[in-house]
């Protein structure tokens, strides 16, 4: 999964990143990705995303 490109939700726009590192939530058992974004938003460099819940694509699923 480390390596991965994939387009993340920021502030409601698509924003080209890197997956840096993935978790599991301890509850729910959904996947949480570290996503390191090409160009940060508002000094935002590293963003957390839900892959279950928000619109997270993999660029190989383009």
């Amino acid at each position: 999964m480390n390596g991965r490109r994939v387009w993340v939700p920021v502030d409601g726009e698509p924003r080209l990143g890197t997956v840096v590192r993935y978790t599991y939530a301890p509850k729910t058992g959904a996947r949480l990705l570290a996503v390191e974004l090409d160009e940060p938003v508002d000094e935002t460099e590293e963003v957390v995303v839900n892959s279950r819940i928000d619109d997270v694509l993999f660029e190989n699923e383009l």
